[in-house]
């Protein structure tokens, strides 16, 4: 799945293009990596979000398949402490 598109159903953004302004803006990192928003993500790999509300590293458990509601989502990543 690509980057923009993960961010986007795994609801850590509102929509799509939000993500890829995010990621283009370096605000959205990929395993502590600058990654084009096509970039492909799968299990394991770590999401690091920059933002007015501070910064917030999660782990991607497992992604949809689907549309999922905002709960679902949510239970498919992990936050991660930051070191």
């Amino acid at each position: 799945m690509r980057f923009d598109q993960a961010l986007h159903s795994l609801r850590l953004f509102k929509s799509r293009s939000q993500a890829s302004v995010a990621i283009q803006d370096c605000a959205a990192l990929l395993n502590g990596q600058v990654v084009k928003p096509s970039h492909g993500v799968k299990p394991g790999d770590r999401i690091t979000l920059t933002g007015p509300a501070g910064r917030r590293t999660c782990e991607v458990l497992a992604l949809p398949r689907a549309s999922l509601p905002r709960e679902a989502a949510r239970e498919l990543v992990r936050d991660v402490p930051e070191t």
